[in-house]
């Protein structure tokens, strides 16, 4: 992702005029990376997020809401200790790096003021929050203890001086070096679009290939087969974007690609991700926007790995036992001919001889009078012989009824986990994550866990309005499907679910609903549902009076009648149309 040291540049600037001289009144750590810090400044208060996470570490003002552990953890605690009730005095970003200096003025245990620097270090599986002394530098603790074990670079541990991370990169801040420049000391050649994020500070790849575009040279071409003009043309493109960030002239866009899916963002404009995005005035907002869309916190996100490892394993277990069970279900189709063999040697036992192995027959079933080849266990009699033919048919006919009803049963079943599945892509608290995993506890797929000590809330549905102002509930998982349609919704309402697939229970709502209204919902239940990649989707969809659900079937498990199926095309849909309602 493009949150390099540009982008960290343009938050800084942004933090600096809202949050200098605020107070931080409350610190929370949702996630054991993440901390949010509630600011009070200029009769405003800011909700700060910090995620040292590995996959997506940033920084910005966010307006989410997130869950909080019921005990805090400890360096919440420390920072609680040592910060809170503190002013912000300074933010800067140490050069273009994507490293945060914040300075913080509080009173120590003797009631005189100190101030100490938290330090945040955005840089991939290196990033970390840290909390010094600002006199000496003194490490007071970290999120991320670094030990000589994990690098011998650098140790972060409390009682040590902080210094910060190695970097012989250019900084565009200090020094102009232009490409041209270090193209002529190479001493190996490089790909053109390498070349930007290896020699200058703060610059992602993205940025290197959006160099390349504009001076209409491919990415990968390497630095050796560049003439004297190509190289002039990327002096001058160099020229235009570093004024732009020196100047503070962003275009702050999140770009998608051709089914509305976020691709990328960036403070200035990446035109080679093509003309599909979404302009923003405020990076914060960007920014909060992206990561809503595109992740969710790594405790969520390994509790979701964990349950579909558990989930796949099951499914591939029943995937295989319903084709061992469809080749019995064939077998024993067959099996009427085992009785007719029987028949038949009973009617010929006079002509069996002693040893023989083979007994030609006419079928007298049969009107053409069809001669049958049976096969005969020599060591056995013409009447043990026909016994164990209808011994074999009648197993096979005990088997057939039974089958009857395992594959049903199993088929419900492999339907079941795979709306599960498809339900764990919509998570992104732990209260979902926490009901999906209860609902499959209780179903028996899972091990039950020791109860907790405090129940968790209920999460909710999620709630959009479309043009016409109606009301359009979309449930999450099997618990929420299950409130949705058979406590929530009214007779009236509509019932609306993507055709044959696992999906999301859409409930849509409203005075005088329209053949838009029912399309708009209908595309919602196409994208919350397993066909979402696909162009068209076939979608049912009825009143909440014709729906039922069957006694004792699963979680979100329903049936319905009288309803009318309409295809609906993913490519005319895009989220933006629908006004998400927040609770």
């Amino acid at each position: 992702m493009s949150f390099d040291g540009v982008v960290t540049k343009t938050i800084v600037e942004q933090l600096q005029k809202l949050l200098i001289n605020g107070k931080i009144n409350k610190i929370n750590q949702p996630d054991k990376n993440c901390l949010i810090f509630n600011i009070y400044n200029n009769r405003n208060n800011y909700k700060l997020l910090i995620d040292a996470s590995s996959n997506n570490p940033r920084m910005n003002i966010t307006k989410n809401n997130f869950e909080n552990p019921v005990q805090a953890p400890t360096f919440c605690m420390l920072l609680r200790k040592h910060l809170q009730g503190g002013n912000i005095i300074n933010i800067e970003q140490f050069g273009l790096d994507r490293v945060i200096k914040i300075d913080i003025q509080s009173l120590d245990e003797l009631g005189d003021f100190v101030i100490k620097t938290l330090v945040i270090e955005l840089m991939g599986k290196y990033s970390n929050i840290i909390l010094t002394y600002k006199k000496d530098q003194k490490i007071i603790d970290s999120i991320k203890r670094i030990t000589l074990d994990l690098s011998r670079i650098r140790q972060v541990l409390p009682g040590m001086t902080y210094t910060n991370i190695p970097d012989e990169k250019i900084d565009i801040n200090k020094e102009i070096v232009y490409p041209s420049k270090i193209i002529s000391t190479l001493e190996k050649s490089v790909k053109l679009s390498r070349l930007f994020y290896m020699n200058y500070t703060g610059f992602s790849p993205q940025l290197g290939k959006e160099i390349c575009y504009r001076a209409n040279l491919d990415f990968d071409i390497k630095t050796s087969d560049l003439n004297e003009e190509d190289i002039n043309s990327i002096d001058i493109v160099f020229n235009d974007i570093i004024n732009s960030i020196i100047n503070k002239q962003y275009e702050m866009n999140i770009y998608k690609d051709s089914n509305n899916n976020y691709l990328d963002f960036h403070s200035v404009k990446l035109n080679h991700l093509g003309e599909n995005y979404k302009q923003y005035e405020n990076i914060s907002d960007l920014v909060d926007d992206f990561y809503s869309h595109t992740t969710i916190s790594d405790k969520v996100g390994q509790k979701i790995s964990n349950l579909q490892k558990s989930l796949k394993t099951i499914l591939n277990r029943n995937l295989s036992k319903l084709e061992k069970l469809k080749k019995e279900e064939i077998i024993s189709a067959d099996r009427e001919k085992y009785k007719i063999w029987a028949d038949l040697i009973s009617a010929n036992s006079h002509t069996i001889k002693k040893g023989q192995t083979i007994l030609n027959a006419e079928n007298f079933y049969d009107p053409s009078l069809e001669i049958i080849e049976i096969k005969l266990n020599e060591t056995k009699s013409p009447w043990e012989n026909a016994q164990f033919y209808y011994k074999k048919y009648s197993k096979l006919k005990t088997a057939n009824k039974l089958l009857k009803t395992q594959i049903p049963k199993l088929e419900l079943e492999i339907e079941y986990i795979n709306q599960v599945l498809e339900s764990l892509k919509f998570v992104n608290s732990n209260n979902e994550i926490d009901e999906i995993r209860d609902e499959l506890e209780n179903s028996g797929y899972i091990k039950r866990r020791k109860k907790a000590k405090t129940k968790p809330k209920p999460s909710t549905p999620l709630h959009y309005k479309n043009k016409n102002n109606n009301d359009i509930y979309i449930g999450k998982n099997n618990y929420q499907n299950d409130y949705l349609t058979l406590k929530f919704a009214n007779k009236n309402d509509y019932f609306i679910h993507a055709k044959d697939v696992p999906g999301s229970h859409v409930i849509l709502r409203g005075n005088n609903i329209t053949e838009e209204d029912i399309n708009d919902a209908s595309m919602l239940a196409a994208y919350y549902s397993s066909q979402s990649k696909e162009d068209y989707v076939l979608v049912d969809y009825t009143l909440k009076k014709n729906v039922r659900k069957a006694k004792h079937a699963k979680p979100g498990m329903v049936y319905y009648d009288n309803y009318e199926t309409k295809l609906v095309n993913l490519k005319e849909f895009n989220i933006e149309d629908y006004k998400k309602i927040e609770k």
